[in-house]
């Protein structure tokens, strides 16, 4: 009887005690970078191409083709292979040198659409501040296979300025 309702507790608590197992290993884990296999935007300066965000360098830059907050606009990366999540680095702005990140609007406000490889969509908001340099944020999800980050709300925005993102990191648990 004892073995039974183990058993049953087992069953009930299992999506709870995954999730608890899932989380101790994130948190224990040494992330590793992954890449994503195709990037594309909404739209894009030709200047600053969605594939600058991606490159592995934060002084290059993508930008939506018309000026302004670029409310809407947004950057996608797809994955060949399912993964566990860990954070999203994003360098907000053209620099990291506080003169050159001023001279375009950067992003407030981003929210980033997780979609698995069933096609669940987890959705998650992230306010930036308006400064220069990496700002990383924790997600923790499973079987990621595309990643879209689309800009909510700026920073410096004005009518012959784009919002600009210079680069966009993704990190998962080995």
């Amino acid at each position: 009887m004892f073995i039974g309702l183990l058993a049953a507790l087992a069953a009930v608590f299992h999506g709870t005690i995954a999730g608890w197992v899932d989380t101790v290993k994130d948190r224990f884990s040494d992330p590793q970078p992954i890449h994503a296999d195709a990037v594309r935007a909404s739209s894009e300066d030709p200047a600053h191409p969605a594939a600058l965000a991606v490159d592995g360098t934060s002084d290059r830059y993508w930008s939506p083709a018309v000026p302004g907050c670029g409310q809407g606009q947004y950057l996608e990366g797809d994955f060949a292979n399912a993964f566990r999540l860990t954070d999203i680095v994003v360098h907000p702005g053209v620099s990291t040198v506080p003169e050159q990140f001023l001279a375009q609007a950067r992003p407030r406000v981003l929210q980033f659409t997780v979609t698995t490889s069933d096609g669940r969509t987890v959705n998650r908001s992230f306010t930036l501040t308006d400064k220069p340099g990496e700002q990383k944020f924790h997600l923790a999800l499973g079987d990621v296979v595309r990643i879209r980050a689309t800009v909510g709300a700026c920073y410096g925005e004005t009518a012959d300025r784009r919002v600009a993102i210079a680069e966009v990191e993704f990190f998962k648990r080995p």
